[in-house]
């Protein structure tokens, strides 16, 4: 593949759009493989508690507490949708694409899944390199 800036315009977006396509493809795969790794994780956990004599809900019950979901612990909700400061810009590392805060109005949604995630809004701060 040659240097980006050795393309022309219609050639960069036409990698743009092949690569979106893959993405979207290895995104897909990537989700399938976790699919089947976990059933072979539940399906080994299940036979080791039936060889020990353990209902699969006793199973389910031992392992509450290594849960890191932050909805399932008591007192702790999702983080409030506005952690962002009012006027700041925030840019998403990934894209590049920024989002200026207004007072009013909600979070971009790539910054609340960031903030959903257990991440400062200020890590995402333009200006915080």
């Amino acid at each position: 593949m040659p240097e980006a800036k050795n393309m022309s315009f219609a050639e960069i977006q036409k990698r743009i759009k092949e690569m979106d396509a893959e993405r979207v493809e290895l995104e897909a795969a990537l989700q399938a493989k976790r699919g089947e790794e976990i059933k072979v994780l539940a399906d080994a956990y299940a036979k080791k508690l039936q060889a020990g004599g353990f209902s699969i809900a006793e199973g389910v019950k031992a392992l509450a507490p290594y849960d890191t979901a932050k909805a399932k612990r008591p007192g702790a909700g999702p983080r409030s949708a506005r952690e962002v400061e009012t006027g700041t810009t925030y840019k998403n590392p990934e894209t590049g694409e920024t989002w200026k805060a207004g007072a009013k109005g909600r979070v971009v949604g790539w910054l609340q899944a960031q903030i959903d995630a257990g991440k400062r809004a200020a890590l995402f701060a333009a200006d915080a390199g």
